[in-house]
């Protein structure tokens, strides 16, 4: 189904993967885990055929699918050819290349629908003789009813063939699998939200039935509901799934099998069992390996001191010294290479330094209301958070969460009403999609403009080897400093907006989905730094765990607009929404 044999792989003058090789049978579940940086991402391109190997070769099925970070969705749109907007329907179709079909059929109804007395030839026929007023036809000539009607019943037979006229009652499970059981099929794309277009993507390639998923990250724009239908959707598919993910839930319930990328010694190893399972192994062969070793270390030690004893003494017991020495030899050719011993592997080093301290009132929201020319995303919100407060906005997928923390970082209008910020409040917003960083410029040219603007400084901008330490901190090291942003996978970007935050000063952080992209020892690292920040949060987030670590204040829900002082229910809508 899917074979790996001998594969390396590098990026940036980086090794990632040395020598590797794997087997995916068919049917088979994967989770592919490792930290950030470790290249999970880069192996995903080189397994969809996107990025040559440097080494070794990759063997894929011909019918593959793939799902990844760099917003599919938005391409969805290009793939649909016909006129008028592209729709629900015509995307999902065109997963199996039925779209250009459906899109022939309707043209041809309408055009019949246009002839006068439909499917009565003899009429068409004396209607084609006839001059209507204005000069224009209301009949087409009884040869070219003919052939629509042809061709309609060709193209119809080809339809049902394909399993068209089945394929509308997949597809409505699909869509209301994934949370958009409210959307009609006739909705044109372009009218969908980001997270609507991502979830759009993935019911699409799940429509297409693919013989192997790759999928990167596919429950990051999913709500509870949705995350836990998918987990049911890829435990029973018949095909074989490869997919990158942090959602630790979804590695425990639709995985059978665990492939550890380990970013220190760049090998890969494959597990059996569930993420749970792969934990215990890993850990068992890590302990095993490390006093393995350790025997083999004191082994030699031992019978090199035994040797230096027996060189001072008779010419007989010297020759056994040699003797000894060749076995020292052979035990240090068999001891393993301490690269490849198991050691802690790097995580994220995060700390939210407040520059300067806020007045009291930091955010005043009076009924604000954004519109996007439709119905509104949300109507007269009203609140007001306090210097130190944690609020958390709480919302099923499409209530306003992202709208409202783009509102309030001022990077989109309100339709009405208005936002006040309090005295001396330094706003630093992570966005959801990243949208505040750019594509392209470099690492370190992104840094130097984040620290450009940061609002409050009180001595003078940061240099070169400042700025390349910070990135350190966040896992680019070396040539990294130099590849340009929008190379980066949604990991990648993620650890590099977390690296403005922290170069800003900032005593109020506007946070949207803040762990998502993140391996499970970051996604500590960025709680700590959250648990002992002294300024003002306001965070959207769907990990129930880490909503509850940070002991929000107040909880703000929507689309309903009421804020409440946070109690322990409102843990449970974290993770309904």
């Amino acid at each position: 189904m899917l074979e790996a044999h001998n594969v390396t792989l590098s990026r940036g003058g980086k090794n990632l993967i040395i020598d590797a090789s794997f087997l995916v049978g068919r049917g088979e579940k994967v989770g592919l885990v490792g930290v950030n940086g470790a290249g999970k991402s880069t192996l995903m391109q080189a397994l969809r055929g996107a990025l040559e190997p440097d080494a070794g070769t990759i063997l894929r099925p011909k019918k593959l699918g793939y799902l990844g970070q760099e917003r599919l969705a938005d391409a969805l749109t290009s793939q649909h050819e016909g006129d008028g907007p592209v729709t629900v329907r015509d995307v999902m179709l065109a997963g199996r290349n039925l779209a250009g079909i459906a899109a022939e059929l309707r043209a041809i109804e309408a055009k019949l629908a246009d002839v006068s007395a439909p499917g009565d030839a003899s009429h068409a026929d004396h209607a084609a003789h006839q001059q209507p007023k204005h000069g224009k036809r209301h009949a087409a000539p009884s040869h070219s009813l003919e052939a629509l009607l042809a061709r309609y019943g060709e193209l119809e037979e080809r339809f049902q063939r394909q399993g068209g006229y089945d394929a509308e009652h997949e597809i409505v499970q699909l869509l209301d699998g994934l949370g958009l059981g409210d959307v009609e099929l006739e909705r044109p794309v372009a009218a969908l939200s980001g997270g609507q277009k991502t979830r759009l993507a993935l019911a699409r390639l799940l429509f297409t039935a693919p013989d192997l998923l790759l999928l990167d990250e596919p429950t990051n724009h999913l709500d509870g509901p949705a995350t836990r239908w998918l987990m049911y959707y890829l435990a029973k598919f018949e095909g074989a799934v490869v997919v990158i993910s942090h959602d630790l839930a979804l590695l425990d319930r639709a995985i059978d099998r665990i492939l550890h990328l380990d970013a220190n010694s760049h090998t890969l190893t494959m597990y059996t069992g569930n993420y749970s399972s792969y934990l215990r192994q890993r850990a068992q062969a890590e302990e095993s390996a490390v006093e393995q070793s350790e025997r083999m270390q004191a082994k030699i030690e031992r019978l090199e001191e035994q040797a230096n004893w027996m060189r001072g003494k008779t010419a007989k017991i010297a020759r056994r010294a040699k003797v000894l020495d060749r076995v020292v030899e052979k035990l240090r050719e068999d001891l393993p290479d301490p690269a490849t011993l198991p050691k802690q592997e790097r995580a994220l080093k995060l700390t939210l330094p407040v520059a300067r301290q806020s007045g009291r009132i930091v955010l005043r929201v009076e009924k604000l209301t954004k519109s996007y020319g439709g119905p509104a995303v949300f109507t007269d919100l009203s609140f007001t958070v306090e210097r130190g407060q944690r609020l958390v906005v709480i919302g099923r997928n499409g209530a306003g969460k992202t709208t409202l923390l783009r509102t309030l970082a001022g990077k989109i209008p309100p339709t009405r009403g208005h936002v006040e910020l309090g005295y001396q409040v330094d706003i630093g917003y992570y966005a959801q999609e990243h949208e505040s960083l750019h594509n392209h410029y470099t690492l370190l040219e992104e840094m130097r403009l984040a620290a450009s603007e940061t609002p409050f400084r009180s001595g003078p901008l940061p240099g070169e080897s400042q700025l390349r330490s910070l990135l350190g901190r966040f896992l680019f090291s070396g040539q990294q400093a130099f590849q340009k942003v929008g190379s980066l996978s949604g990991g990648e970007k993620t650890r590099l907006a977390l690296a403005r935050l922290m170069l800003g000063g900032y005593n109020t952080l506007l946070l949207d989905e803040p762990t998502n992209n993140l391996d499970p020892v970051s996604r500590d690292r960025v709680r700590e730094a959250l648990e002992s920040y002294q300024g003002t949060l306001v965070i959207v987030s769907h990990d129930t765990a880490f909503v509850e670590a940070l002991q929000p204040d107040l909880a703000l829900l929507l689309p309903q607009g009421a804020v409440r002082y946070f109690e322990e229910e409102h843990l449970q809508l974290v993770a309904k929404v």
